[in-house]
């Protein structure tokens, strides 16, 4: 299966608007193993806290994500903006190239960065 970078995104956005002591189980449209995957990839990444069930197992593979870290915050504060994320996303696909989670942070921390004058003129 391959990472979907927007699919990482949502579950952030649904993380992040977690009432306290509770958890995220699924997200509708998305089937329980891809959830599941894309859960561990973020807890393997330290995006999340998060407890996922062991994949050979009989049982379906279920994850129970509880908060987003501190590194997970700030990739969400990265990747909010919808039409920020859009813009990077196009520029990626456009390239035809694949690039890494961390490229990817990058990307959208400069063009957070472009878009204020002054912080453009500290970079």
């Amino acid at each position: 299966m391959k990472r979907d970078m927007d699919l990482i995104r949502r579950i952030a956005l649904e993380t992040e608007a977690l009432q306290a002591r509770h958890s995220l189980t699924g997200l509708d449209g998305i089937d329980s193993d891809t959830f599941a995957i894309h859960v561990a990839w973020m807890k393997e990444a330290g995006l999340l806290m998060a407890n996922i069930t062991e994949y050979w197992s009989d049982d379906p593979p279920s994850a129970f994500v509880f908060r987003l870290t501190w590194a997970g915050c700030e990739f969400l504060d990265a990747a909010r903006n919808e039409t920020t994320w859009k813009k990077v996303g196009k520029e990626v696909t456009t390239s035809g190239r694949s690039i890494t989670f961390d490229v990817l942070k990058e990307l959208l921390k400069t063009e957070i960065t472009q878009g204020f004058p002054s912080l453009r003129a500290m970079a």
